[in-house]
């Protein structure tokens, strides 16, 4: 939902150039702001920058029942804005099926301190979830918008729709046509998409498998929103800017902070990026694997079900160049590619101690460290619970200690002068996330990045950013589909969709499938 908010801010700017301030006071005093004071001890931030929380909730408020009935409110999108002194900006997106330890923990004491970040919101609401993420990245975040999904709908049929390139998986399938969960049916080429058949296509899980190609599609989605957005045939139309500008401010839910002059100076910021200075990176991550507690290939950890976590080096990689200088925790050596220097077949490994309360933990990572060429006794043992995994070895064993610790992700190296020449110990913390699989952050993969351009595309038969074509979305229904993709409207009238909680998305006929992918 980022680059929507992005490119709204941008529009407001552009939007006052034409409607002067009634068009600022008419999107400002459609907001709704709330109290989401963050307590305890935060990152520190750096001057000039800024980190903006962009979430899109699955809230049905607002919908009429259409989307069916949740408890609670879960995250279905998440990305941190960063906003760089040079103007430039990284929207960094989480997958919401990570694991991640919840700060503060007790809120998810029932799921051993951790939860899928989809989760956080609604254990320990938007503070609890800013804390989490602040503990995970080291990124002070200053301020957090909000959108539902009556408000995702409402902002795409004020643009006038949107058009995307769908294309076949890698594996060749076209399974990505189609979803009965969240009522996506589409085509192979460009579809043109309304607000409901938009919402559907980004919701899509099942249909694509992998919640990582998820998030590709949610980004494609939303820069072409973006471009959409800015378009001349919005900017030079007022009627649909006012109306744009109404929608986007009645959706957004915004932090007290986020006041006229605060938000007036980020849609300042915003406005020079929807031409192209948007980075778009992805957390990496992988299948939980049995070092990290699953217990099976599908990469399931009890009781959170099957989660991805993340790639340790990776996202190091990643957070790098957004983290202020010098804010790095100097204690933490992980993951540090000039530390390894030391042949872990070198390496003894005397012991290592379950701090985290999670059974087996111990033995699972002596198993991954042997495979990984450590050696030593290893022996395992259970201590009292403590929330950071600590590397503790003799003075003078710093090297090995850090070539140790870049395969523990997080952890902090600890000088015992009460050790010898027995080895290192490792003490597991609650925090920890899983060994890292590679001691090279680059070859770990910082996930999926590329720029906003009119020609952007991306690997995996994801939808691609296409040329705007002229509306003429067909009507929301059932979701009933013609054969071969010649599609006709569903029964019932738009937007009164039946199935699993979501309204099916029928699309228009006379397929078009040369959009480039």
């Amino acid at each position: 939902m980022s680059l929507i908010v992005t490119g709204l801010l941008s529009v407001l700017v552009l939007g006052m150039c034409s409607l002067g301030w009634a068009a600022y006071r008419h999107f400002d005093d459609a907001l709704t702001r709330v109290n989401w004071d963050v307590e305890g001890a935060r990152p520190a931030g750096a001057a000039g920058e800024q980190n903006i929380l962009l979430l899109g909730d699955d809230s049905r408020a607002g919908t009429n029942g259409e989307y069916g009935v949740v408890d609670g409110v879960r995250s279905d999108t998440t990305i941190i804005a960063h906003f760089a002194r040079d103007g430039s900006a990284t929207l960094l997106s989480f997958p919401r099926d990570m694991l991640v330890p919840v700060v503060p923990p007790a809120q998810a004491v029932a799921r051993d301190g951790r939860a899928k970040l989809t989760e956080v919101l609604q254990l320990a609401d938007v503070p609890g979830l800013v804390t989490t993420l602040e503990s995970l990245t080291g990124l002070k975040i200053d301020h957090t918008i909000s959108i539902n999904l009556a408000g995702f709908r409402t902002m795409t049929d004020a643009v006038g729709g949107v058009t995307v390139c769908v294309t076949p998986l890698p594996d060749g399938s076209t399974r990505n046509l189609h979803d009965t969960m969240s009522g996506w049916n589409g085509r192979l080429g460009e579809n043109r998409l309304n607000g409901n058949q938009a919402l559907a296509f980004v919701r899509t899980r099942y249909a694509l498998g992998d919640e990582r190609l998820r998030v590709l599609r949610q980004q494609q989605f939303l820069a072409k929103l973006l471009a959409t957005a800015t378009s001349a045939g919005v900017l030079t139309n007022p009627a649909k800017i006012t109306a744009l500008l109404g929608a986007v401010g009645g959706a957004l839910r915004v932090d007290q902070g986020l006041d006229q002059t605060a938000l007036l100076t980020l849609a300042k910021r915003a406005s020079g990026l929807s031409a192209g200075g948007v980075r778009f990176v992805t957390v990496p991550t992988r299948v939980a694997l049995p070092v990290d507690g699953a217990v099976d290939g599908m990469g399931t950890i009890p009781p959170h079900g099957a989660v991805l976590v993340a790639d340790q080096a990776g996202l190091a990689q990643v957070l790098a160049p957004l983290r202020p200088a010098g804010s790095a925790r100097p204690a933490a050596a992980t993951p540090d590619p000039t530390g390894i220097t030391v042949d872990p077949a070198g390496i003894t490994v005397a012991a290592v101690r379950n701090a985290s309360g999670r059974t087996g933990l111990a033995a699972a990572t002596v198993d991954a460290l042997r495979s990984l060429g450590f050696t030593g006794p290893m022996t395992t043992a259970t201590t009292t619970g403590q929330t950071l995994t600590e590397i503790h070895h003799p003075p003078g064993q710093q090297a090995a200690a850090r070539t140790l610790a870049a395969r523990l992700p997080g952890g902090l190296l600890v000088e015992d002068p009460a050790r010898t020449g027995d080895g290192l110990v490792v003490v597991l913390g609650s925090a920890f996330a899983g060994l890292a699989t590679t001691s090279d952050p680059g070859a770990a993969g910082p996930g999926s990045e590329w720029t906003t351009a009119a020609t952007a595309t991306t690997t995996g038969g994801m939808a691609t950013v296409a040329t705007p074509s002229a509306a003429g979305a067909g009507a929301v229904g059932t979701g009933a589909v013609g054969t071969d993709g010649a599609g006709t409207d569903g029964a019932g009238t738009d937007g009164a969709g039946t199935g699993a909680g979501v309204a099916g998305a029928s699309m228009p006929p006379a397929a078009d499938t040369s959009c480039t992918p």
